[in-house]
């Protein structure tokens, strides 16, 4: 037995009993290694010994990263003519999964810089092709040239350039839905509205008659509508879409002072000539802009109905949102507008 043990357990011999056997308790706790003899019986005595906890952080290779939500379903595109020698832009609108839309971009705005890369590769190769749609109809394609990405975080551009080649009586046409090649089956048979004389004073009659019948408040005075678009749409062929701006243009950005915008969509009746099938109409400041504009009607949810496409402008950028019947009645049913990016815009 070492000095220390034999030293513990003479403490040891005290008084009575019990404090006896808490000096014993103690030093077998602690004391370091040492061999003694208790009652006839031979102890090994440790100190006792602890295993420490690995605290460290793992590092960034070992923690598993989340998913960057690249599009799983039908990727919806819209494609705009730039010029007359075929020149266009395309970006995406909303992915299409089990018959929901759903926006495009990344999650987290730390890896935007990856989704950009990851979208560029898998959408915008050069001469990809797309299939174009006017409504239900087949009418060209659209071939991928080079990718025009812009902006940063959660508030992506995703576009790229590229050509379009059309079919004769679509190279009249500037504005198409696109997906694919395979994943839309369209029609064959293209038949373009005429536009009539008169669309653009009718359409000045249902302005004034939808902000009247709502009562809304505002400085209205109707000129020129900023945007006509003769349609099929409702019973016949010889309807219209039309946006209307007051102080305000067509396009992002605030205005400087209170402003207007009013959408319709009208149909035409031979009993009772044009009526409005949609009207939305605001009276805004800065910071609340909402200007809508036609793009087209197709199915895009995939249930066989014909759903209306529009393009929306506001402080800061657009964003497109999606009309469909409801119970007979019309109302937006999705949006890929992200308040956060306006609101980044309006304050920059």
């Amino acid at each position: 037995m070492n000095r220390r043990c034999f030293t513990l357990l003479q403490q040891g011999f005290g008084p009575s009993p019990a404090a006896r056997a808490t000096l014993v308790a103690l030093a077998l706790v602690g004391t370091a290694a040492c061999d003694v003899e208790w009652g006839g019986v031979s102890v090994e005595l440790k100190e006792p010994a602890f295993e420490v906890a690995d605290t460290a952080s793992p590092p960034d290779s070992a923690v598993e990263r989340p998913p960057l939500a690249l599009p799983s379903g039908s990727l919806l595109f819209h494609v705009r003519r730039i010029d007359v020698l075929g020149r266009a832009t395309i970006e995406p609108v909303a992915e299409r999964l089990e018959g929901a839309l759903r926006p495009v971009g990344p999650l987290r705005a730390g890896r935007a810089s990856e989704y950009i890369s990851e979208f560029v590769a898998r959408y915008y190769g050069r001469e990809q092709a797309y299939t174009l749609f006017r409504g239900p109809i087949r009418v060209g394609t659209f071939y991928v040239e080079a990718p025009q990405v812009s902006g940063g975080g959660l508030c992506l551009d995703l576009r790229a350039e590229g050509h379009v080649e059309l079919r004769p009586l679509a190279d009249t046409l500037s504005e198409f839905i696109a997906w694919a090649a395979g994943q839309q089956v369209g029609g064959d048979s293209l038949a373009v509205p005429v536009y009539r004389s008169d669309m653009v004073s009718l359409s000045q009659v249902l302005a004034r008659l939808g902000v009247s019948e709502r009562d809304l408040p505002g400085a209205w005075r109707f000129r020129a509508p900023a945007d006509l678009r003769a349609l099929q749409v409702g019973s016949g062929s010889r309807g219209f879409a039309a946006t209307f701006m007051v102080r305000d243009s067509l396009g992002p950005g605030a205005p400087s002072d209170s402003a207007g915008s009013v959408f319709l969509v009208a149909d035409y009746d031979p009993s009772r000539g044009y009526f409005p099938l949609y009207f939305d109409a605001a009276w805004y400041g800065p910071g609340q802009k909402r200007a809508l504009r036609w793009i087209d009607a197709a199915d895009l949810l995939g249930d066989a109905e014909r759903e209306w496409l529009l393009q929306a402008y506001g402080d800061a950028g657009s964003w497109f949102e999606v009309i469909a019947e409801r119970d007979t009645a019309r109302a937006v049913v999705w949006s890929s507008r992200r308040p956060v990016c306006e609101a980044e815009g309006h304050a920059g």
